[in-house]
């Protein structure tokens, strides 16, 4: 590539001062810098998002906060305080976990601030070369962080914590309730009478408990639906920033060999290009992301700043993970023992 430093930021100060068709070229690369400011926080949006849904609980309802409440409460043996009150009616809220709001907050911050060079832009006020300077590290390093951000989750796929849990409990007491019927069933065979249940009325039970087991199977299945969605939706946002970044950088450093004609063909290109990654073919998102990421770390020109942009994604992965509840959790009995 020619000249590594002289990206996007740069050249917008020089040619600021030119006026004319140079103005006309800024503003047709600003477009793209522009969409990629937006695009990213679009992703950062779906990666904070994501991770609400990662710790939030399914809805419950008033019978079941109750029962909950009381089992949770009686079988305790903490010493009663607001807190464990609390807790007890609601274990299920997710913690405020001020790392990853920080975390958060802080990405937003960083995109934001890089498209606050066009403001002056469009008021007309020059862009002095401390400013271009700053902001073509900006231009780099956001670019390679989408990238990174992309494959952390990928590789960290988003897991619905707590309602895999409640399916999981649901599942264990209804096993159970089977497998107890059935020894009643077996000593019922073989003459012994144990309760008031007719034969009839405990085949009829075990007919209705493998049902729900299959309704559980569903329950299962849909849960593990919503998460590859989440994921699918996550990286191909992130990838799509990623990819609208890699190019704007890269065609900034031509951006003197090329004339406005040739911009204004090729920036709707890079556009229509990002626009493909929907999430809907994920094979081919997942692809891409995991080429970025080795673009990048192969590019002398990108390299410089992955080290610690890596740590730094493989970190707020990591710390999706959802906290434990510390009370013991139980559901009202889906039927007779």
């Amino acid at each position: 590539m020619q000249n590594s430093n002289k990206i996007i930021w740069v050249i917008f100060a020089a040619s600021l001062s030119l006026g004319g068709c140079s103005v006309e070229k800024a503003r047709a690369l600003q477009g793209a810098a522009v969409q990629f400011k937006t695009e990213s926080l679009a992703a950062i949006d779906a990666i904070d998002q994501m991770r609400q849904r990662e710790l939030e609980a399914p809805p419950r309802s008033q019978a079941e906060i109750r029962q909950g409440f009381i089992s949770r409460l009686l079988n305790s043996k903490a010493d009663l305080n607001s807190a464990v009150i609390d807790l007890a009616i609601d274990p299920f809220k997710p913690p405020n976990v001020a790392e990853w709001d920080d975390f958060i907050v802080d990405l937003r911050s960083q995109y934001e601030g890089f498209a606050s060079i066009f403001d002056k832009l469009n008021s007309g006020t020059l862009v002095s070369q401390a400013e271009a300077k700053q902001s073509a590290e900006y231009a780099r390093t956001l670019t390679v962080q989408m990238a990174l951000l992309a494959d952390a989750i990928a590789k960290n796929p988003p897991v619905l914590g707590q309602y895999r849990s409640r399916t999981i409990v649901k599942l264990k007491k209804l096993r159970q309730d089977y497998q107890t019927l059935l020894t009643r069933l077996k000593a019922r065979e073989a003459g012994s009478s144990d309760g008031n249940e007719t034969l009839q009325q405990m085949n009829q039970r075990k007919s209705d408990l493998e049902n729900q087991a299959g309704e559980l199977m569903n329950e299962w299945q849909q849960i593990k639906q919503e998460e590859q969605k989440l994921l699918e939706t996550t990286v191909a946002q992130c990838t799509k920033a990623a990819t609208i970044g890699k190019e704007v950088v890269e065609v900034a450093n031509h951006y003197d060999d090329l004339e406005i004609g040739q911009l204004n063909a090729l920036i709707p290109r890079i556009l229509t290009t990002a626009a493909a990654f929907t999430g809907r073919d994920y094979s081919m998102v997942k692809v891409k992301a995991t080429n970025l990421v080795s673009q990048i770390q192969s590019d002398p020109l990108w390299s410089g700043v992955t080290k610690t942009l890596l740590d730094r994604a493989n970190t707020a992965a990591a710390s999706r993970a959802p906290s434990q509840v510390s009370l013991p959790v139980s559901l009202p009995p889906t039927s007779r023992n």
